[in-house]
């Protein structure tokens, strides 16, 4: 597979935000296989990179159906990506803003989330 385009990013993204809102995991963990088929980690940014699958599905078990992300901005440069996005909880409607970046080359994507951390004393 070819690198997708800057307009093929920007429509996955926006497709994934879509499909977890509508708790779709299953498709959007498709939709992640096939934009990267060679695979994909995920790195909570201060942490180790993740294998991607067993991140996401974590990610799924800890915070589907209970986190809503609104995506409110989504910049595309060549194979890069970044997004702004307030993660709005459920029960709550309050919030915690996440700057996502997206990395694709050779069948692989990098995904880097910044998001807000409690400090450790």
């Amino acid at each position: 597979m070819t690198t997708p385009s800057s307009s093929e990013i920007a429509e996955f993204l926006r497709k994934q935000y879509q499909l977890w809102n509508e708790q779709k995991f299953d498709e959007m963990l498709d939709y992640f296989r096939r934009m990267a088929p060679d695979g994909f980690t995920i790195e909570y940014v201060g942490g180790p990179i993740m294998e991607g699958e067993p991140a996401m599905k974590a990610m799924i078990a800890d915070h589907g159906g209970k986190v809503s992300p609104e995506l409110l901005q989504l910049l595309v440069n060549g194979h890069e990506a970044a997004t702004y996005v307030n993660n709005r909880r459920i029960n709550t409607g309050d919030g915690i803003f996440s700057i996502e970046t997206y990395h694709f080359a050779d069948g692989k994507l990098h995904v880097r989330y910044f998001h807000e951390v409690a400090e450790q004393a």
